[in-house]
């Protein structure tokens, strides 16, 4: 277990291990001279816990000990109502990444060219090499989702049906033209869950503090700069901790802004109406959330097009089969996130039926509000089997095959 004193000094803290965080401490480490801590609120033994490394766990770990279990706010309007939704939120090293359901995917080209803190890994030369540009150097394996023999009918089906509709298929979304149905790209290798946690892993210069809360950023007034942390371990017990460069705060998108308004930096209004002296008055901070909305269909299928009585179903010949598979060689069906086809839609043809949306493209120089420069409207992912995940309202059924279809809106109209 790690033990840090009260008083103990670095160079740089960051507070928050998400994916995020793990990247600013993987590459500050990179100065062999630099000390860094990293303050965790969860576990630090991610890249060990079976239940986040085995691919096939992911629909199990909503509410689990490894989630924050956030619930979206109840909206009740004249127009819309919403139920309370799970919001997962990764309570251990790798934050998020350590639960999420693996798909990996750039953004369009014309908004940014390329992420580069994955590498690529196509073992097995099964797809363009071409594909290797897309990311060559990074601390986080990806690959291709290693296809299910068992899945092959379903693969071809759903190609069908994509090419019957006028859509493209292509491998390569990563040239610039992203609306196609393609091979899912994951953050899984070798049949094990990659996340950012491999990214300071058994670095001598990090220091990972877990299961500790911070408390409080010391500021200093006179020339606002943070070089303090109070943290509170789980036994109540509170350490202040220093760093000689830089505190980086990296909690996400609901803890940073908390902890900056707690502290005093926020808009001023806002902090002034619950007592908290400001610092800052930074009127964008806890502002501008964008969450994009998911809706998720599971149909039933005919037995033999879904993967239930390999993984979800107890007691069946095949989930046991598929156990000593994995326990072998991390191989066969658990190895996989079940997620092998991902579409990328675009709509411009319903969309061009709509007068007003016709009005607000006029007064948009023409362009799409939401996708203007040619990005996906929606990303569909296939999932061949009942995903428990997003269903969590309904049982997990005990017989028969299923698929769960996510379509996620990628840009919502305000971030146009």
């Amino acid at each position: 277990m790690t033990i840090v004193q009260d008083n103990a000094r670095f160079d740089f803290i960051v507070v928050g291990k998400g994916t995020a965080g793990n990247v600013f401490a993987g590459r500050l480490a990179e100065n062999p001279n630099a000390r860094i801590l990293v303050v965790e609120a969860g576990v630090e033994n991610a890249k060990d816990l079976e239940a986040i490394r085995v691919p096939s766990n992911a629909m199990d770990l909503r509410d689990s000990e490894y989630d924050w279990s956030f619930k979206a706010t109840m909206v009740k309007r004249d127009d819309y109502e919403r139920i309370e939704k799970p919001n997962t939120g990764g309570k251990v090293l790798g934050g998020n990444l350590s639960l999420n359901s693996f798909t990996w995917a750039p953004g369009s080209k014309v908004t940014f060219d390329m992420w580069e803190d994955v590498i690529y890994h196509d073992d097995t030369n099964a797809y363009s090499p071409e594909l290797k540009k897309i990311c060559q150097k990074g601390p986080i394996p990806i690959a291709h989702s290693k296809l299910i023999p068992e899945m092959q009918p379903f693969r071809g089906l759903l190609t069908k049906a994509w090419n019957s509709a006028g859509h493209p298929v292509t491998e390569n979304i990563f040239d610039g033209t992203m609306p196609s149905l393609t091979h899912s790209v994951n953050t899984i290798y070798k049949g094990r869950r990659s996340g950012s946690f491999l990214y300071v892993a058994d670095k001598p210069n990090v220091t990972i503090l877990p299961q500790v809360h911070p408390r409080n950023l010391i500021i200093d007034v006179a020339d606002k700069t943070c070089r303090d942390v109070t943290v509170i371990l789980s036994s109540g017990q509170e350490l202040n901790l220093f760093a000689a460069r830089e505190v980086i705060v990296s909690e996400g998108v609901f803890e940073t802004p908390r902890l900056l308004m707690l502290r005093g930096i926020g808009p001023s209004a806002e902090l002034k109406k619950h007592g908290i002296p400001v610092i800052n008055d930074s009127p964008h901070v806890g502002q501008h959330l964008l969450d994009y909305p998911c809706v998720y269909f599971v149909l039933r299928l005919k037995n033999g097009f879904g993967m239930d009585d390999y993984v979800l179903q107890k007691g069946t010949p095949y989930k046991n089969q598929a156990i000593k598979t994995y326990q072998n060689n991390y191989s066969g069906s658990l190895g996989s996130g079940f997620l092998e086809m991902v579409g990328f839609l675009r709509i411009d043809k319903y969309l061009e039926k709509d007068p007003l949306f016709r009005q607000a493209k006029a007064c948009k120089d023409n362009k799409d509000l939401f996708c203007p420069y040619g990005q996906p409207h929606f990303k569909l992912d296939f999932v061949c089997l009942f995903g428990r995940a997003f269903q969590w309202y309904y049982p997990t059924p005990s017989k028969g095959n299923y698929i769960t279809v996510m379509v996620d809106l990628q840009r919502c109209p305000a971030a146009s």
